[in-house]
């Protein structure tokens, strides 16, 4: 039976690929691989992989819920495909870079294990171990006298070496009593529950970040997310857009860890309908823009809703401007809270009688009288 790792042919590998191969990521981006056991090494944490994409020391494969790093190239690429060798990471270290905390997948393994390609975990932490991870720009972080906590103990950085395999940072430590310290964050929505709105109104979400106790100046970068976006969306800066009617909850969370928190329950409503008003001021008499020497006529107010239906209760007060009219040329006598009446003393004068709602006195009305003779 032919090895199907030797097959010259890429689109025969290809068809091999798509019957036999794995889904897999390569530095998180997707693709197909077969995967076996290493002719070296039957143990099942360590593997044989071949694609046809490329790959490198140092790469990390995300297969079988498992993170794996490649630790030794096989012949690099022939026939247009890749191999190499790659072993599960059996631990992580916390990276801190800047403030951002970063899980780093990490083989920790004995110093003999270093010489060959297929490396063997370590049964027990000692006081001196050695740890192999990706040489990447997050890496390029970890310094000498650097402290990671391993398991349950704390591990001190001697030595770094970047050089005798490369793609990889090869980390000696040693057991130390210091503790790793790293921030505690914390992330708060501090806008007051419960949060209302309605779906012509966007809600900005206020955020506090705590490390410990003391609030951050200079938050991390965040990531918001809505339950339902067909209720409400929400953008990178915390604004929440409302969609349509429901109850939606938006979560906030660091970048750099998921697990780092906070939601708030949203409700959205239908615009409320904004009842509007006007007044109507109306003579006894007909036509009441004209009041002829010493006849009296009645002015009557009523308030009425944008469908024209009178508001019951409603109360006004009357006023006159006069503008260059004497005050002698009328009486202005208030009959009641919707009536008054105006008696044309003399003429030719024209006034405004005014008309407003006591309980909302930016509504008012006006009528422009004319004060004239008898004849």
């Amino acid at each position: 039976m032919f090895d199907y790792f030797e097959l010259n042919n890429t689109e025969d590998f290809q068809n091999l690929l798509s019957v036999a191969g794995m889904d897999i990521l390569i530095n998180g981006s997707s693709t197909r691989a077969l995967i076996t056991n290493t002719n070296v090494n039957q143990n099942s944490d360590n593997k044989k992989i071949t694609t046809l994409d490329s790959i490198e020391r140092g790469f990390l494969i995300d297969y079988d819920n498992a993170i794996w790093l490649v630790v030794s190239e096989v012949n690099g690429k022939i026939y247009g495909k890749y191999k190499g060798i790659i072993q599960k990471c059996n631990n992580t270290i916390i990276v801190n870079v800047a403030g951002i905390l970063h899980t780093v997948p990490c083989i920790v393994t004995d110093k003999a294990s270093l010489n060959t390609d297929v490396t063997t975990y370590i049964t027990t932490l000692d006081t001196q171990i050695y740890i192999m991870v990706a040489n990447d720009i997050i890496n390029s972080n970890i310094k000498v006298n650097d402290i990671y906590k391993i398991g349950n103990l704390n591990y001190q950085i001697k030595n770094i070496d970047d050089i005798s395999k490369s793609g990889l940072l090869v980390l000696k430590l040693e057991f130390t009593s210091t503790e790793q310290v790293l921030p505690s964050y914390s992330v708060s929505i501090t806008n007051t529950e419960p949060v209302t709105t309605d779906t012509a109104t966007p809600v900005q979400l206020t955020i506090e970040q705590k490390d410990g106790d003391t609030v951050l100046t200079e938050p991390l970068p965040m990531v918001f997310s809505s339950s339902d976006n067909a209720i409400a969306t929400v953008d990178s800066t915390g604004m929440i857009t409302p969609v349509s009617v429901g109850n939606v909850t938006i979560t906030v969370q660091l970048e750099s860890d998921a697990t780092v928190n906070d939601s708030i329950a949203i409700t959205v409503q239908e615009v409320p309908v904004v009842e509007t008003y006007y007044l109507e001021l109306t003579g006894n008499i007909q036509p009441d823009t004209e009041i002829k020497s010493d006849q009296t006529k009645t002015y009557t107010c009523v308030k009425k809703n944008s469908s024209g239906a009178v508001v019951d209760g409603a109360l006004f007060d009357f006023t006159v401007n006069p503008g260059t009219t004497p005050t002698s040329a009328y009486t202005l006598t208030i009959l009641n809270d919707t009536q008054c009446s105006i008696k044309c003393n003399q003429y030719t004068y024209y006034i405004d009688l005014v008309a407003t709602d006591r309980v909302d006195n930016t509504l008012s009305v006006s009528k422009n009288i004319k004060l004239m003779s008898l004849f």
